[in-house]
């Protein structure tokens, strides 16, 4: 998955909101819930990323 939406999120906040953007647009797809885990997983990561830089 290309992390273009999540390489910018520094809150969880931020993450639940662009989860549940992606969530209206994709949830009718089979392989919803592996994106969405994905999804997470970036965003966690680069809510770590971006915390340590201002850290």
């Amino acid at each position: 998955m290309n992390d273009a939406l999540t390489k910018n999120c520094t809150s969880e906040t931020q993450l639940e909101k662009i989860r549940r953007g992606q969530e209206l647009r994709f949830r009718w797809r089979d392989d919803w819930p592996v994106m969405e885990q994905a999804i997470l997983k970036a965003g966690r990561e680069a809510i770590a990323r971006n915390s340590e830089r201002n850290s």
